[in-house]
Order: structure tokens, then C-alpha cells, then sequence
């Protein structure tokens, strides 16, 4: 097996009802890739897997596989495969027969259909399961068996829609593994769909971060998580404290915010300048009591043990909600909700340009 790269030139989506799912987006995918599309539902992320397997068609653009512009060839006709979070396997079909399926459809023999079949599952470690039905596995093995059923046919391009979705914690955390080994062993270029931060920073090679139907930013999970270039990839990708203001002050890469909260030095990586509205992010294990620069005096409001970890969660007098990830060494137990002060290093933190960020989890719950 290998893969091929995918080209999106200016790619569009407008649906006859003039909803734009896809405005005119540009991106490649290398050969060989492991490539996550991160962002909330409506996005349009599911949407550009659809018109790369040919089952949605673009409004404007093209998609190129390899070298060859897809604009002609049906889903049929392409070198892709897509699999659903529903997996839709056949009941009544032994799990080799679910993953020779598709070569029964190009009138490959009962032999060699086994046979590859057999080759498949001890590629996805379920020899032993060759003869028994869907129904007699676990989540993750049939999640397993619908990967292979994909691989049987030869993809260049392998397309997942959010697959792991369905399965619990402990299982999808298992399977992003698999998925990884099984990418890597097979070459097969992977364009995976996911709303699921740790799914798509663990398994990439890169990530696009999507919303309202525009890529906002394309990097390496460090870079998507580190180096966020907009204040939606800075809030969706991650936690992140925010301190919005205005800059009063650049010098260099380092610029100063005015916020109802006080004066903050940090980053300034879009070169903002003196009178930009502006937002400062500050992830929450980069805020720390002994820091002595952007100082904030807050009190505990709720303390949250996560194992390995302690989530403080403070707020200043001026109504500015502070959180904080600090390791569990037991130091912390006789923290009261008395004041605390706290702050963090201006390297780390992040000044970008105003604009929509993404929906908080306490954002929802009000509602």
C-alpha cells in the first residue's frame, strides 16, 4: 500500500439553499500523511471528507489526488475510502467476509479474498477472530475490522469521520494508538475528522484547525497548541485563560495589553500595534504563585483533583476567571479561599488579535 497527497485548490461548498459550508479553502496533505481536520460541529470538516471521496460536489475549485483532478470520477472511481462512526458492518457476514466485502464486489475469487482478508486482520492484530461475527467482538476490535474492511480495497487516501466517537475513554485512548501503528505501517495517507482535541494533537503529523467553514490555522500539534495565530485556534485548541484589552505599548515581539484586570506583557506574534483590540491567552500550567511578572491577585474558588494533577480555578476581584494546572505533589492541601496571587512568564503568553473564540463548556452549561 501508499499513499498519495491531496490537493484542496480554492475548494468551496454552497448548498442550493445558500448555506456555505466550505468557503474557497487551499490545503494539501503530503503522501503518507496523518492528517486531523479539528473543529466544532458544523464546521464543515465532514464536509470537505465528503467532496474528497466524491460524494459531496464542490462549488468551486478542485481536488486533486496525486496529480489528477478528481472533478469527473464518482466515489466509485477514487483512490479513497471512508469510514463513518457508524461502522455499518454486515451482521450475518464473518468478520473475514465483512473485510473481503469489497473485493467480492470487483470479482476477486473466495480464495484470494481470504486470503487478503487474513492478511488484513493480523495487520490489525485480529487473526484469531477471522470466523466469528461483528456482534461476538468488542468496540475497539470491530473498529479494527471496519479499518481493514477500508484497507482491503487499496486506498491512496484513507477518510475517518470522528470513528472513535462513539467508544468510551479508556478504549478510544487505546485506539488512537492502533490507528497511529496501523498508518504508519501501511503508508496510507490519513485525513481524519474529529472535534476531539487529544485525539487529533496525539496522533498527527499536522492539524488543521477549522471553524464557521474556514481553516484558521495549519501547523504541528505543538505548533497548533503553542503557536495558535487566532484567538478561535488559541481557545478551541486546549485551555486557555483570556484577558482581553487593548496594546498600550510594543517593543520588539513583545507588545503590552491594557485590560480592566491591569497591565499584561507578552508575545506579539501578528505584530499588533499601539490601539489594537487585542486578547491575551495564558495557558493554565503556565500560570504559577511564585512568578513575580503579570502578577493577578485572586481567590480559590474551586479546587479539582485529576490524579497526577490539581485544576485550581481562582478569580480576581475585577471578575477575571483564572485557572490554573499545577502537578499533585500534596503541597497544595492547605490552600484556602482566602487571597492568592499568582501570575506568569510574558514568554508565555500570547497577544493575537480580537475575534470569535470558541464556545467554554460553561458557555454551553448556561444556556
Amino acid at each position: 500500500m501508499h499513499g498519495k497527497s491531496i490537493t484542496l485548490d480554492k475548494l468551496g461548498v454552497t448548498y442550493p439553499n445558500g448555506f456555505t459550508a466550505v468557503h474557497p479553502t487551499s490545503l494539501t496533505v503530503q503522501a503518507g500523511e496523518f492528517f486531523s481536520i479539528l473543529g466544532p460541529s458544523g464546521c464543515g470538516k465532514t464536509t470537505i471528507l465528503r467532496a474528497v471521496s466524491g460524494f459531496v460536489t464542490p462549488s468551486t475549485g478542485r481536488i486533486l489526488i496525486g496529480d489528477v483532478d478528481q472533478g469527473r470520477k464518482g466515489p466509485n472511481e477514487r483512490e479513497t475510502a471512508l469510514i463513518f462512526q457508524n461502522l455499518a458492518l454486515f451482521p450475518l457476514m464473518s468478520v473475514w467476509e465483512n473485510v473481503a466485502f469489497g473485493l467480492e464486489a470487483r470479482g476477486v475469487s473466495k480464495r484470494d479474498r481470504r486470503a487478503k482478508a487474513e492478511e488484513l486482520l493480523h495487520l490489525v492484530a485480529l487473526s484469531d477472530q477471522a470466523d466469528k461475527k461483528p456482534g461476538e467482538l468488542s468496540g475497539g476490535q470491530r473498529q479494527r475490522v471496519a479499518i481493514a474492511r477500508a484497507l482491503a480495497v487499496d486506498p491512496s487516501v484513507l477518510l475517518l469521520d470522528e470513528p472513535l466517537s462513539a467508544l468510551d475513554l479508556k478504549l478510544r485512548q487505546h485506539m488512537r494508538a492502533e490507528l497511529r501503528n496501523i498508518q504508519k505501517k501501511t503508508g496510507v495517507t490519513f485525513i481524519y475528522i474529529t472535534h476531539d482535541q487529544g485525539e487529533a494533537l496525539t496522533m498527527s503529523d499536522r492539524v488543521a484547525v477549522m471553524n464557521e467553514g474556514r481553516i484558521e490555522q495549519v501547523g504541528t500539534a505543538d505548533q497548533v497548541y503553542s503557536q495558535p495565530i487566532s484567538a478561535f485556534s488559541a481557545s478551541f485548541v486546549g485551555e486557555a485563560n483570556q484577558l482581553a484589552g487593548r496594546v498600550v505599548d510594543v517593543s520588539g515581539e513583545m507588545a503590552q495589553i491594557e485590560t480592566q484586570h491591569g497591565r499584561f506583557l507578552g508575545l506579539n506574534p501578528a505584530s499588533l500595534a499601539v490601539g489594537a483590540e487585542a486578547i491575551m491567552f495564558v495557558r493554565p500550567e503556565n500560570v504559577a504563585f511564585e512568578c513575580e511578572s503579570n502578577t493577578l491577585t485572586t481567590r480559590l474558588l474551586r479546587r479539582d483533583l485529576e490524579g497526577p494533577f490539581v485544576n485550581l480555578f481562582l478569580q480576581t476581584a475585577t471578575g477575571a476567571d483564572v485557572s490554573m494546572h499545577v502537578p499533585n505533589t500534596g503541597a497544595l492541601g492547605g490552600l484556602s479561599e482566602a487571597e492568592v496571587r499568582v501570575g506568569f512568564d510574558p514568554e508565555k503568553a500570547t497577544i493575537l488579535p480580537s475575534g470569535p473564540v470558541a464556545r467554554t463548556g460553561q458557555d454551553i452549561a448556561a444556556q
